[in-house]
């Protein structure tokens, strides 16, 4: 019994969840601007891709506590999720599901719901 109520507690200590570290990054400037549409992400741009290492690795719950909620999320057909991040002003403003060429980031999730790609690029991807 002893062994069994240790082994429990070594494992919900094991599945506290971690804060994302992107330093001095300025979340709340991201969070706020959502789609881009203030301009605000699109400063933060080159930071962004600086940090490119330190989100890979980072799980569907940690991005959305640093970076906030996703402007767009897509689902693949092997259940691995997509999040799109706008980083500047365009059509998807008025309509989130309007085409868009604007810049953006894209988070590609493994199906352990760990980001396995970060992607930049102009409008959304393909699916």
């Amino acid at each position: 019994m002893r062994k069994i109520l240790i082994i429990s507690l070594l494992a919900l200590a094991s599945c506290q969840k971690k804060k994302a570290d992107l330093g001095t990054f300025d979340q709340k400037t991201f969070r706020t601007d959502r789609g881009g549409c203030e301009g605000k992400r699109e400063k933060l741009i080159e930071e962004l891709k600086t940090l490119k290492p330190k989100i890979l690795g980072l799980t569907e719950n940690q991005v959305i506590e640093t970076l906030g909620r996703y402007d767009f999320q897509i689902l693949s057909r092997r259940n691995e999720k997509v999040f799109v991040f706008y980083l500047e002003k365009g059509p998807h403003c008025e309509v989130i599901q309007n085409p868009t060429q604007a810049r953006s980031m894209i988070l590609y999730f493994n199906a352990a719901s760990l980001v396995k790609e970060v992607s930049f690029q102009f409008g959304s991807p393909v699916e």
